[in-house]
């Protein structure tokens, strides 16, 4: 569309559409996609003559029949162009994906109404006090104000102005310009379809980049709020999950988005500006009123969009002209947790930089004060947990480019979290972690000698008495506790943080374990199965107790890359290897469990015995393939053996076939390439230095976790202070020496700018100063002062210049 970046697949695919069914819109006639039409060739000579008399008589006489009232418009119920809307989506979707319009469209009031007199505007102020219509496009409108009769557009739901602007070139330029003069109601036409609907002239000449077609359509009526619902203008991963509504015109949308989008503007022409970089035509549109603060569907203001798509001056522009940075989407993002959430860090650093306050500068070095409204976790007010904010969405995200925001601001935020509660709390919570670790591994030893403590005055006996209760007391005093924490913060806060830490979770089934060995340790007299499930039960809960020393570990710097790479190798590389070899495994093992039947019959046919007196090392399917998992690892000497004694010749000599087809494909093949993955694994993460300090991270917000809001709010007053006199308020302060090193790529491209107009206003400053001398030296040269040797020099090199 235009000569933007904005082309997508959905263009040229409803351009590939408009091609094939040309033939079928009366509409193309006058101006088709391929710069042609009847409408065209006198364009060109109405600019070349200087004549348009013979363009106007055209446009008066055939252009007027395409129009409802002959220009002036009629009055459309919203929840007719959204049947239409729909009808077309569900015809491009399967039978099972279609989606029926939801509510009521209720009795069109239109019916009863003859559009087509002189009281067209008595009718809009009826239905603007009857139905809300006429207001701004916002979305709430019971009916629009359409020029263009509906069923003679285009293939993209277009009039003859969208065609034009869709071509872009002057001649059509001019053509549009024409026909919106012609018939102003075409300024707020828009297209119907599925894709583009909602798309006005507006919207178009934005995307066109064309200032001067904007301001020309502003200075004409077109609505600054009108909103672009088409699915080329959503998220990719919303568009599957679009539905209508009968009582409403705007589409409703899933929730769930990572808002990726190349044609993602955010509906309203504001935004459209903002996401094309179209500085000129944002400042037109909010000459006019527009309200950079309005919300798209998926509620984002210009500011989020402008994160969304990086657009790191247009950020600016739109703050310095009244775009709030506090304003929080349907994600309850705002701009600031948003570009945390997406990882942009530039644009993370660009928004900190725009809230922090200066509070004070000397020469190189600065302090400065940063809200933590939305930056910290603790709620500044109750001492929640916000799990919204942008130390929670950094420090949980999951990808490389997270880790690059845990510079600056947030490990100074972090490391004033450690020294406030984080180290004290950390030594508290290993002290007790190792007395319950010293209990649970008694109950292992006690377990390990049973036949020992039915003996009287034995030790084990009274080390049993006093450590199985205690292991008991704090396993549900600690179930208690989870209970309380899920009920303060809610299952979804705290399942979000204990999934980052797998050992915790093997932590706390070790608790349910410990109930359910009660039961186990009472039923024992009833049956010997209850002493083995107590006995599994007792190795389950000293094991998954053990791991949970790897938690603490994450905190060290030179031990918690390793234990990430052992939580990576095992949920990602083993996972797969497993899959792949588990298939490998089944079907080998069968397969040689067959072939040590067939050689035991063989045997004992020769020996005349029974088949159950020939000694088998396969005898069972589950034997076959621990066999084949011990032949895996290098093990395989009885087993080749048993195979090459086999009296059966032919099962003989198929096993060796089989036995030589796994050990390349299996023992050497699939292991090469675990060990391949792992080795890479391994590589990667010891690459990322910085990967420790997540996990770091993660400890301390694990920390916070366990305390209560109170305390979270003493935490909170130790490494904060208040923003002005609001104590309720407080900001984060930072001091730093401004180094070439220290400082951000964006921000040396701002001192790079600030340093380059300096120079211009001295160079500026210089040239009147030169041009005043001049002037005072040729009216009276005896009251001129003697120049200085810089100014000599510069009128000595502009001089040579000349």
């Amino acid at each position: 569309m235009g000569n933007s970046e904005s082309s997508t697949t959905d263009g040229e695919g409803g351009i590939r559409k408009q091609n094939d069914d040309v033939q079928n819109y009366k509409l193309y006639r006058f101006v088709d996609m391929h710069g042609g039409g009847e409408l065209i060739p006198w364009m060109r000579y109405a600019k070349n003559s200087g004549d348009y008399s013979i363009i106007d008589e055209f446009i008066a006489a055939k252009v007027k029949e395409f129009m409802y009232n002959s220009g002036k418009g009629k009055m459309v119920a919203v929840s007719e162009l959204v049947k239409i809307r729909n009808k077309e989506r569900n015809a491009m979707l399967s039978a099972l994906k279609r989606k029926k319009g939801k509510g009521k469209s209720g009795p069109n009031i239109l019916d009863n109404f003859n559009q087509e007199g002189e009281n067209q505007g008595d009718l809009k102020k009826a239905l603007k006090l009857l139905e809300g219509g006429g207001k701004g496009g916002k979305g709430d409108s019971k009916y629009r104000e359409v020029a263009w009769k509906l069923d003679e557009r285009g293939s993209m739901g277009e009039n003859l102005v969208g065609i034009c602007l869709l071509q872009g070139t002057a001649v059509h330029i001019q053509l549009a310009i024409k026909l919106l003069l012609t018939y102003p109601k075409m300024v707020n036409d828009i297209f119907i379809s599925e894709d583009y609907y909602g798309l006005s002239p507006l919207h178009q000449a934005i995307i066109n980049e064309d200032p001067c077609m904007v301001n020309f359509l502003l200075h004409h009526g077109a609505d600054i709020h009108q909103r672009c619902y088409g699915a080329s203008f959503c998220p990719e991963d919303q568009k599957s999950s679009r539905t209508d509504s009968l009582e409403h015109e705007y589409v409703e949308l899933s929730q769930n988005t990572n808002y990726v989008g190349r044609m993602y503007f955010g509906e309203y022409p504001l935004s459209f500006a903002a996401c094309m970089d179209q500085m000129d035509c944002y400042r037109l549109l909010i000459a006019k009123g527009a309200d950079p603060n309005h919300k798209d569907t998926n509620g984002n203001t210009v500011l989020h969009l402008a994160v969304i798509h990086e657009k790191f001056e247009m950020l600016k522009l739109a703050y310095d002209m009244g775009a709030r940075l506090q304003i929080m989407n349907k994600c309850n993002l705002t701009p600031l947790t948003l570009a945390a959430h997406l990882a942009k860090k530039e644009m993370f650093e660009q928004i900190l930089r725009l809230e922090s306050n200066v509070v004070w500068m000397y020469g190189d070095a600065s302090s400065h004060a940063y809200p933590l409204a939305n930056i910290d976790t603790i709620n500044q007010e109750s001492g929640e947990l916000n799990e919204d904010s942008a130390l929670s969405l950094i420090v949980y995200g999951e990808t490389t480019e997270h880790l690059d925001l845990l510079d600056g601001l947030m490990e100074d935020l972090l490391q004033a979290k450690w020294e406030a509660f984080g180290r004290r709390k950390f030594v508290v919570s290993m002290c007790n972690r190792l007395a319950i670790s010293f209990f649970s591994f008694l109950i292992y030893y006690a377990f390990v000698f049973m036949s020992f403590m039915c003996r009287p005055f034995s030790m084990t006996t009274q080390v049993r008495l006093v450590a199985e209760p205690a292991v008991l007391l704090m396993a549900i005093f600690q179930i208690i506790a989870d209970i309380s924490d899920i009920r303060s913060i809610g299952k979804k806060r705290w399942w979000q943080v204990l999934k980052s830490f797998p050992a915790k979770i093997a932590y706390k089934i070790s608790f349910l374990f410990v109930i359910l060995i009660l039961p186990m340790r009472l039923a024992c007299s009833l049956s010997e199965t209850f002493l083995l499930f107590d006995n599994i039960l007792s190795l389950m809960t000293v094991l998954f107790t053990g791991v949970h020393f790897l938690f603490y570990s994450r905190a060290l710097k030179f031990i918690g890359p390793f234990v990430l790479m052992i939580y990576t190798i095992l949920s990602r590389d083993l996972s797969r290897f497993f899959m792949i070899y588990s298939i490998f495994l089944i079907g080998f093992s069968q397969a040689f469990y067959i072939i040590f039947m067939s050689c035991a019959r063989a045997e004992a046919a020769n020996k005349n015995v029974p088949v159950s007196n020939v000694t088998n090392i396969i005898d069972n399917p589950a034997e076959s393939m621990m066999r084949l998992f011990i032949m895996t690892i290098g093990e395989f000497t009885i087993f080749y053996r048993s195979l090459n004694f086999c009296e059966n010749v032919t099962m003989r000599d198929t096993g060796k076939f089989l036995f030589i087809i796994y050990e390349l494909f299996v023992s050497v093949m699939q292991f090469n390439l675990l060990i391949a993955m792992m080795t890479r694994t391994y590589e990667r993460i010891s690459r990322t230095q910085k990967e420790w300090k997540r996990q770091w991270a993660q400890v301390i917000l694990m920390l916070e976790l366990s305390l209560k809001p109170k305390e979270r709010l003493i935490a909170l007053l130790k490494y904060s202070r208040p923003v002005g006199t609001d104590k309720r308020k407080r900001a984060f302060v930072v001091a730093r020496k401004i180094t070439s090193d220290s400082i951000t790529q964006a921000e040396k491209q701002m001192r790079e700018q600030q340093m380059r107009k300096m120079r211009e206003d001295k160079r500026t400053l210089l040239k009147r100063r030169i041009k005043d001398l001049t002037n005072m030296a040729q009216n009276d040269p005896n009251k001129t002062r003697p120049l200085t040797s810089y100014i000599r020099n510069a009128l000595a090199s502009r001089d040579a210049s000349k």
